[in-house]
């Protein structure tokens, strides 16, 4: 019989045959074919060894499962009935029978007897293996859903037939396994858990406590069990926790006090000591240990901050008896050791019970189970990002794998705890991913998604390049991930590579056509380049086809891949905002309520009245019901299409909403409405009712189970390019903004209070804080240079914060030399940076980055500050809380565009509530829901309008070298001799560009990257140069990879001749750019996204701009419009269609004739081109006047700005910033923060332009 196993423990013929488990005895090699060995040896073997024993049932149930390999069915089939005849009883024949049956195709009969083999032995495995094999091979073939079901709880009820004679009710075992049966067993419970899932939402709370079940019974010990080891889930977690928690402390101190009230003194010294049975001492605390955690983590279990190495130390901490090896599979002698089995036993355990774990952790990833009780915690304990953190721990202690470790990294990634690490860092969420990725690799170097995540993280944290290597390795193993290749795209642009990536990108979209990272990437890097091949088209949208030629504008649209990422980036949008609903749960919802009531009345200063209350209830009973409405649909009892609330963005929002209310009523309080002081308050008495004012001024918390909100793959900057709807245009940044509000409000260092508002100004010296990472070679710094020396130092104190290293230019210390305070704070945590503005008592906190690579938005998510702004470095909404003012003109961003003007509309018109409380608006008062469908508004924050243009310029004082002469030498010098020594100059600098155009030749202009080109704009471009045969085009190869592009549409769509007359140059230092502006007759403005900078640069040279404004609603395309408003000459450059724009350029163009003058200091027969008309004139007009014109004109802008700064400050002092509070009510009726909430700065000095027409 030895030799017939081995025989049939050989090679078979393909199949191996079910029922009979063997051991082989000999392990020989063969070089027969598998049918030779069962025909020519084997089975004579067995009929010899039958005729010698034909009742002994081992042997005919070999010869069996033998015919079976070879196909004889029928014979097998008589020989498994044969046996049964001699054993009735006899499970394996019953196994075979059905196996064999099922390979006859009459599954029923199959059914039949695995079931009747079950009823027998409940714990016959291979029996129970057969039946939920074909049980879930006819579910997953039947397309009648109906059937499906009946099929999976026909599996359901066979499972549950063997955990009732496995386990109590309880889930403890009640018969003996062997330790090889423990999986199995521990499978089919599993299993069970996964069938509930499956059957729909109304069951995951049974899926959940059978995964609980699932897990314990493996961490009891076997039979006979006292109560005192009948360990559960919620011992297991508890008990990680706190091991986890301790391992992350000193041995002076606790990471948790609180664990000190629970355990003895020497509880720290034993732990690990293989004679202290932790799981024990944790069981037994009962509820104490429990309660203890969840304060110290708000309502949850405080994360451990675990490296690697310190997860693989948890089997044994926790399990010191059997030196971490499950207990269930051990054996207990008589005086309580515990002997592991062997390895095979122990390594399919781990293995399993790392399935269920990580199973587990996914299911409380979800967002729907969001807030989930865990069993047998009487309610106390939930699911959060901690329990799945807990759960990927222990899935790794005991089985690690590259995959968990890639898993547990990503969830690492996004939570904001910190702990103090070995070298003296913060060990973050993020350090800690690097150091699970890094782990992974060890494992699997090749493993694609590990070397991606890790690329992730390295290119957020600026390392580019080493995340293109990264991520070049991973597709290298993998060549259709389409993570890595999108990824890849996007480092390689950002590393100012567009045209090098759109070949990923391509990749990325060929293998995943929906992913948003491919779609949205391809067509940012085909619109930084100018290809605009296959685009395709808007309603109403100039598009283009395949081969590149333009589509008609229509009503319908044309695909293409700007039409697909519209389609992409308004899903995400509308997914995104369906995924923050249902996340925070019902009973936090009511929590955050009470939390908001109680921050109302603070922030008011008194009781809510009963209207009151009774709104804001109806807010936050919205909220509630969008949780029973999540779960409604889940169940598919409510239609998708209805609308959800995105609650978790509702709260982030009343959080940042509340924050510089209660900040003004703790000043209030303290100071009284004080906006100055002629002596300073001493720190001492604030410092004396500080304690006081901390524990009334509370920050509502944020519910510890919500999730950081989704975020579009487009980015906020980019939607000043892309052809998206108001509505999108505004969510986009909106959404940024919570993600970065939650990341800061959830960060373990942020006090519970709001932080403590500046004391009063003494003398009304504000102190002002800018915060930029562009004090560099940068357009901002370019710009806004000379704004910061040029506050009135007796009204200002100045800081001025860098959040980027130096890089070597003039521009930093050119600066320094006349600011107070220049702060370089590159490498500084976000916790210091807030400490010295606290410090420092910031009263104005002014962002000078917005959505611009590297601002540090997260500061002013903290909210240091009660009055912040943003100003210059991003023409658009930050859609945030944390911004309560843009700086901005009128022209820049139109009066009904924001938020508060609107609701002022509205509340003229006499809007009413809504009669439903189900459908109360999600506003907070005057701060209209972003989320609402309104397409009429864009802007969250106030305006703070600038007289005539919010645009800062520095030329005046930085570029006077073409004419070396000072504002002062060049007001006494005539104004013929200026104009006369310009043209000279531009003619000569025309000769150094351009030396074979003729004197009559227009040059059109624009020195735009060639992103902001939009195939509309230059069609225009086109049909002007049409009409105008002796012009031509100058634009930049900025970049070079977009020249070839915007050559061949010209050759498509307005012939070679038009074409030719395109030139392109290089990008150039800056003073010589500035210089050669003055060669452009006219520059020809982009009107998705204007000039900015480069409008000031070119004005500066005298030269015209024509612009066209052409969204109310992006200020990024009215910027322009109000910088030449600033000169006194906007009309005559400003137009108000496409139409107009090619009639206006055109005209200008045509205007133009030159007439030679004598030039008495050249020699004899010299002339000087002079040129006239109503463009020459316009650039005469701009030229003269520049050092007169408020565009220029840096110290009157600085004063301006700092009317406003004081305004804004009185503002929040007396309350009258925020409409519908107590002081807003009690305002005049022509008050004008009643009439408006823009802060409108009056300029009363003249303007004083001389016109020469």
């Amino acid at each position: 019989m030895a030799y017939a196993y081995y025989l049939y423990d050989s090679p078979g013929p393909g199949r191996a045959p079910l029922g009979l488990t063997s051991v082989p005895i000999l392990h020989l090699t063969t070089a027969e074919a598998p049918d030779n060995t069962y025909r020519d040896r084997l089975l004579p073997l067995l009929l010899a060894l039958r005729e010698v024993h034909p009742n002994h049932i081992p042997i005919l149930l070999l010869l069996a499962c033998t015919y079976y390999a070879l196909g004889d069915l029928h014979t097998s089939l008589s020989i498994s009935h044969q046996i049964l005849a001699i054993n009735a009883n006899y499970v394996e024949a019953m196994s075979n029978i059905g196996t064999t049956m099922k390979a006859l195709g009459q599954t029923e009969n199959a059914y039949e007897w695995w079931w009747k083999a079950l009823q027998l032995r409940p714990t016959y495995w291979d029996a129970l293996d057969n039946i939920l094999g074909m049980t879930f091979a006819l579910a997953q073939a039947s397309s009648d859903n109906g059937q499906r079901l009946a099929y999976y709880r026909q599996a359901l009820g066979v499972c549950q037939y063997v955990q009732r004679h496995a386990l109590d009710v309880n889930g403890r075992l009640v018969v003996t396994l062997q330790p090889a049966e423990v999986p199995r067993l521990q499978r089919t419970i599993f299993t069970s858990g996964t069938i509930h899932a499956t059957l729909g939402p109304t069951n995951f709370e049974r899926a959940i406590l059978d995964y609980a079940r699932a897990i314990q019974f493996v961490l009891r010990p076997p039979v006979l069990v006292p109560e005192g080891e009948q360990y559960t889930l919620r011992d297991l977690l508890l008990a990680t926790c706190a091991a986890g928690h301790i391992m992350c402390s000193d041995s002076s101190s606790s990471a948790i006090p609180e664990l000190a009230s629970v355990f003895e003194d020497s509880f720290r010294a034993r732990l690990g000591d293989p004679t202290f049975d932790f799981l024990y001492v944790v069981r037994a605390s009962g509820e104490e240990l429990l309660h203890a955690l969840l304060r110290a983590g708000g309502g949850i279990l405080p994360t451990p901050l675990l490296l690697p190495e310190q997860v693989s130390r948890l089997p044994a901490l926790l399990f010191p008896r059997s030196n971490g090896v499950l207990p269930s599979i051990c054996t207990r002698s008589s005086n309580g050791d515990m002997r592991p089995p062997p390895g095979n036993s122990r390594q399919q355990t781990n293995s399993m019970l790392s399935t269920i774990l990580l199973t587990l952790a996914k299911r409380f990833q979800d967002n729907l189970l969001g807030g989930i009780v865990l069993p047998e915690t009487g309610g106390a304990l939930r699911a959060s990002t901690s329990v799945v953190i807990m759960l990927y721990y222990l899935a790794l202690a005991w089985a690690p794998a590259p995959s968990t470790y890639n898993n547990l990294g990503i969830v690492l990634s996004r939570i904001t705890e910190g702990r103090p690490g070995a070298n003296g860092k913060i060990l973050d969420g993020i350090a800690l991913a690097r150091a699970y990725y890094t782990a992974g690799l060890e494992m699997d170097p090749a493993h694609p998604h590990l070397l991606t995540n890790l690329g992730s993280l390295l290119k957020d944290q600026g390392q580019t390049e080493q995340a293109i290597k990264l991520y070049t390795k991973a597709v290298e193993h993998k060549p259709d991930f389409d993570i890595a290749l999108a990824n890849l795209g996007n480092a390689i642009k950002d590393a100012g590579r567009p045209w090098d990536a759109v070949a990923y990108y391509r990749r990325a979209a060929a293998a995943a056509p929906a992913l948003p990272e491919a779609v949205c990437g391809l067509a940012n890097a085909l619109a930084s380049i100018c290809d605009w091949r296959a685009r395709g088209a808007l309603p109403h949208e100039l598009g283009v086809d395949d081969v590149g030629h333009p589509l008609a504008p229509g009503d319908h649209a044309r695909e293409g891949w700007m039409t697909r990422m519209v389609q992409v980036t308004e899903r995400q949008v509308a997914v995104a905002g369906a995924g923050d609903a249902g996340v925070v749960g019902a009973p936090a919802v009511q929590a955050a309520l009470e939390e908001c009531l109680r921050a109302l009345a603070v922030a008011g200063g008194r009781a809510l009245t009963p209207a009151e209350t009774a709104r804001w209830t109806a807010r936050f009973r919205r909220l509630a019901e969008s949780e029973r409405d999540v779960g409604a649909e889940a169940a598919g009892v409510r239609g998708e299409g209805e609308r959800r609330v995105n609650e978790a963005g509702f709260l982030i929002r009343f959080v940042d909403w509340i924050q510089p209310r209660l900040q003004r009523r703790w000043y209030v309080r303290a100071y009284g409405r004080t906006l100055a002081v002629g002596v300073q308050v001493p720190a001492a008495v604030t410092a004396e009712d500080d304690s006081d004012l901390r524990a009334v001024f509370l920050r509502p918390a944020l519910p510890k189970t919500m999730q950081a909100p989704a975020v579009p793959s487009v980015l906020p900057f980019h939607t000043f390019t892309y052809p998206l709807t108001p509505r999108v245009t505004r969510l986009i940044p909106h959404r940024s903004a919570l993600r970065i509000s939650y990341t800061a409000l959830t960060q373990p260092w942020l006090p519970k209070h709001v932080y403590r508002p500046p004391r009063p100004p003494v003398g009304g010296k504000l102190n002002i804080g800018y915060i930029s990472n562009d004090v560099n070679n940068h357009p901002l710094a370019h710009l806004m240079q000379s704004v910061f020396g040029m506050h009135d130092r007796a009204r200002f104190n100045v800081f001025l914060y860098t959040t980027s290293p130096w890089d070597g230019t003039a521009y930093r210390p050119r600066i320094a030399s006349t600011v107070e305070h220049l702060v370089d704070v590159s490498e500084w945590a976000l916790s210091t940076v807030i400490d010295h503005i606290l410090q420092n008592e910031i009263h104005i906190l002014i962002n000078l980055g917005g959505y611009t690579k590297g601002a540090r938005n997260d500061i002013f998510a903290a909210r240091p500050c009660p009055v912040q702004m943003q100003l210059m470095g991003y023409a658009g909404t930050l859609g945030a809380g944390w911004c309560d003012y843009l700086i901005c003109d009128p022209i820049a961003c139109p009066q009904d565009m924001s938020s508060a003007e609107r609701w002022r509309m509205r509340r003229a018109a006499g809007a009413q509530p809504p009669p439903d409380d189900s459908e109360a608006p999600l506003d907070l008062d005057a701060d209209l829901d972003p989320e609402s469908d309104s397409e009429d508004w864009q802007y969250m924050e106030k305006f703070v309008y600038m007289p005539h243009t919010f645009m800062a310029t520095d030329h005046r004082q930085s570029f006077r070298g073409d004419e070396d002469l000072t504002p002062e030498a060049r007001a006494s010098v005539p104004a013929e001799t200026l104009w006369r020594d310009e043209e000279r100059r531009r003619a000569d600098a025309r000769a150094q560009v351009f030396p074979d155009l003729p004197q009559d030749v227009i040059v059109f202009a624009n020195f735009n990257q060639l992103y902001k080109i939009d195939p509309g704009i230059f069609l225009v471009w086109l049909r002007i140069l049409r009409q105008v045969p002796r012009s031509v085009l100058w634009l930049l190869r900025f970049p070079g990879a977009g020249e070839e592009h915007l050559r061949r549409t010209a050759r498509l769509w307005a012939g070679d001749e038009v074409a030719a007359r395109i030139r392109f140059t290089d990008v150039v230092k800056k003073d010589w750019h500035v210089f050669r502006a003055r060669v452009a007759d006219l520059f020809l403005d982009t009107a998705e996204c204007n000039a900015h900078t480069i409008a000031a640069d070119v004005l500066w040279a005298g030269t015209p701009i024509l612009t066209w404004p052409k969204h109310q609603y992006k200020m990024c395309s009215r910027v322009a419009a109000s910088m030449v408003n600033a000169t006194g000459f906007g009309a005559q450059m400003t137009v108000h269609s496409a139409e107009e724009y090619e009639r206006r350029a055109v005209a200008l163009a045509q205007s133009v004739r030159y007439v030679p003058a004598p030039e008495p200091e050249l020699s004899e027969g010299s002339a000087l081109p002079r040129g006239e008309g109503e463009l020459v004139a316009l650039r005469r007009n701009l030229f003269l006047n520049r050092d007169r014109m408020p565009l220029f004109d840096t110290l009157r802008w600085t004063r301006n700005l700092e009317k406003g700064l004081q305004e804004a400050w009185r503002r929040w002092v007396e309350g009258t910033q925020y409409e519908l509070s107590d002081e807003w009510a009690a305002c005049a009726a022509d008050a004008p923060e009643r009439t408006s909430g823009c802060i409108w700065i009056r300029d009363d000095e003249p303007v004083d332009i001389s016109r020469a027409d």
